[in-house]
């Protein structure tokens, strides 16, 4: 995979936390505490795009590189950096941009 490719999985992983972000948490009612990082919901969705991440990882590994074992640093590092890049988009603190008139 080349740097491309790359780039396209981390706007895949930026916009599936946009995503959630638009379409299933500003649809809920708004929480007691505000939604960050550490907030428990967000917790839950980039543990789950982690798990997501590691399999989408491993298939990535296996049949578009080629590796012949399960290659268990290229899959954890791969998801991190995905789940990484997610949180951005997930990231309710920049959700008002104040974009002027």
């Amino acid at each position: 995979m080349g740097f491309v490719n790359y780039l396209l999985l981390g706007t895949l992983a930026y916009a599936s936390g946009w995503a959630v972000r638009v379409y299933v948490l500003s649809k809920k009612p708004a929480p007691q505490n505000p939604y960050s990082l550490t907030h428990p919901v967000i917790v839950r969705y980039l543990a789950v795009f982690f798990a997501i991440m590691m399999v989408v990882s491993w298939l990535i590994g296996q049949f578009i590189l080629g590796h012949t074992r399960i290659d268990v640093i290229f899959i954890l590092v791969n998801s991190a950096v995905a789940t990484f890049v997610f949180s951005f988009g997930l990231s309710p603190d920049h959700a008002d941009y104040n974009v002027p008139d």
